[in-house]
């Protein structure tokens, strides 16, 4: 609590009464207690995620790591309570934890003592990581296993882009009565974006990514699947005023 102390008041009355914390406030928190964050990180509910500050040289985050609401690191436990009832001796229980670069951590997954996750890693939501991840992996379950390789996942995702593009016009339909806005659609810009302008939407998944630069790279030297949006629609089932064309 000492550390905590020397924060500004404002900072820790939103960390720990409730109000609201931005990223780069929660980050601040966590570096003015002693863990080791890299650049360009997120954590996407600041409130809502719990970091083992206990022992905060036992943590370590690397470059450009995203971590969602609800997830837990824990770099020690207090289990060795049971084993002194038992044997009356304190055994220590502290590990460190270290996240590699470009790692993302979905939602509810918690991170035990000990674990070393490797770079370019996705961690599934609800995943209990009690083991090491290797580099350019994606785990999943719980316990966490290794999934499939990174570029496994791209191959699986990119096969079913179309059609998700697609599942995301039918449901915007259902909802509102018509067909989306081109930027409703900002993940699967890629699929019909004419790559004389870069749209805002994708831009700024673009920037968020992290890697603008290369995005950048493969938005001018690929081609997309359908001359323009309405082209797209119309392979939906939309006819050119945005009415829908295809049978219930």
């Amino acid at each position: 609590m000492k550390k905590s102390a020397t924060l500004p008041r404002k900072i820790f009355r939103k960390i720990f009464r409730g109000g609201y914390c931005d990223n780069e406030e929660y980050i601040a928190y966590l570096r003015k207690c002693g863990i080791k964050i890299g650049s360009h990180c997120t954590f996407y509910d600041c409130n809502k995620v719990s970091i083992d500050t206990q022992n905060p040289c036992m943590l370590e985050i690397g470059d450009y790591v995203r971590i969602t609401e609800g997830v837990q690191i824990l770099t020690h436990d207090y289990s060795f309570s049971v084993l002194c009832s038992v044997e009356g001796d304190i055994v220590g229980s502290v590990e460190k934890v270290t996240i590699g670069n470009n790692v993302f951590i979905g939602r509810n997954a918690i991170i035990l003592k000990g674990v070393h996750i490797g770079n370019n890693v996705i961690i599934g939501a609800g995943s209990i990581v009690a083991k090491d991840c290797k580099d350019n992996s994606v785990y999943a379950g719980n316990p966490a296993k290794r999934i499939c390789s990174i570029e496994d996942m791209y191959k699986k995702r990119k096969d079913k882009m179309l059609e998700n593009a697609k599942q995301v016009v039918y449901c915007y339909y259902q909802r509102y009565g018509k067909a989306p806005e081109q930027s409703i659609l900002r993940e699967y810009q890629l699929l019909f974006d004419d790559r004389s302008t870069v749209p805002s939407s994708l831009k700024a998944l673009m920037v968020d990514s992290g890697c603008y630069e290369k995005c950048m790279t493969y938005y001018k030297e690929s081609s997309p699947q359908f001359e323009n949006y309405e082209a797209f629609l119309k392979w939906c089932g939309f006819a050119e005023d945005g009415e829908r064309i295809w049978q219930k």
